[in-house]
């Protein structure tokens, strides 16, 4: 299997069948659990960092608050597992935990539990989970044929966050400063909450945060949800120039890597959400709908091409430089 979340095809086969419960949780192309406990709606998310690399904790962590934002909630708590080497160093450690709370701190979640066990692991492995409680619930069941797709924020900014930090010297010697100044600001973009905010005063069905695989990903697995077909329009995706610049030095196509930092939102007045973004200083487009059948298709003028089930994601390809732990 490619490095990242695993086929629509093995998950549906090797997790679903062998789950009992069959909740809207379960599906593919849900971002967080909704649990209702007496009176109060808890929404609980969780991500893994496969490969360690300088500023992964930051970029993780921003990762699972989003499926939170996304599904309507307010992250509140964060609990840590870390598997370490037998041979791991203490004082790497302690780095890794002071990363982890200084960017809890910045992004206003409290880590409640931290587990720590060393043993065989070639690598640091890390699982974050964050529980947070919910402000507005949506259900997938709202989706109907034609209901308007919006994407607000643009693409593969987690993937173009990341690789200008890890490689700058080298991107420095291709352009100028400026550029790459600009490029390390991008960072800034991967919070999705002021999206989310925005979205929950309006009249929105649904939104899918996304992020692993890009909007191609996020797109197909919207469909999956509700069993129907989507149409997408290439040109109304929003897009930044560094993030196409970035992109042609790695060599991986931007519409299917990681995409942290835009949403995908199903609205039946798409044309009116995209106002209340760009307003605001966002990013946003309607960019397709949803259609009857389960076709997956992307426009480009009159050339059509169907989508393909997402596997892995290209930015496992260029997480191979660690640079010094903060």
């Amino acid at each position: 299997m490619q490095t990242g979340k695993i086929s629509e095809i093995a998950y549906k086969r090797s997790v679903l069948k062998k789950i009992r419960d069959k909740s809207e949780n379960l599906q593919v192309g849900i971002d967080g659990a909704h649990m209702a406990i007496e009176d109060v709606t808890m929404v609980a998310s969780s991500n893994c960092i496969l490969k360690w690399f300088f500023g992964c904790e930051r970029y993780y962590l921003q990762k699972t608050l989003n499926d939170i934002y996304a599904s309507g909630g307010v992250p509140k708590f964060v609990q840590l597992q870390i598997n370490i080497p037998d041979d791991f160093e203490e004082k790497q450690l302690g780095r890794i935990i002071r990363s982890f709370d200084e960017t809890a701190s910045d992004m206003k979640v409290s880590i409640q539990k931290c587990d720590v066990y060393a043993g065989n692991v070639s690598d640091v492995l890390i699982h974050i989970n964050v529980i947070g409680m919910t402000e507005k619930m949506f259900s997938l069941q709202d989706i109907k044929e034609d209901v308007d797709i919006v994407m607000a924020g643009t693409i593969a900014i987690g993937t173009t966050s990341v690789l200008v930090n890890l490689y700058e010297n080298r991107l420095r010697n291709r352009f100028h400063d400026t550029f790459v100044d600009d490029c390390l600001k991008i960072s800034e973009f991967t919070d999705i909450k002021k999206i989310t905010d925005i979205a929950k005063k309006q009249d929105i069905l649904y939104m899918h945060h996304v992020s692993d695989g890009g909007v191609f990903a996020a797109a197909w697995e919207l469909a999956s949800a509700v069993n129907l077909g989507i149409e997408i329009d290439i040109k109304k995706i929003p897009v930044w120039q560094e993030t196409i610049e970035i992109a042609e030095v790695f060599d991986y196509n931007p519409y299917m890597t990681d995409g942290t930092g835009a949403v995908l939102i199903a609205v039946k007045d798409g044309a009116a959400l995209a106002e209340k973004f760009k307003s605001a200083g966002i990013y946003a487009d309607v960019i397709g709908h949803i259609t009857s059948g389960r076709d997956r298709v992307v426009m480009n003028g009159d050339e059509k091409r169907f989508l393909e089930p997402p596997r892995g994601d290209e930015i496992y390809n260029y997480l191979n430089e660690k640079g010094e732990m903060a």
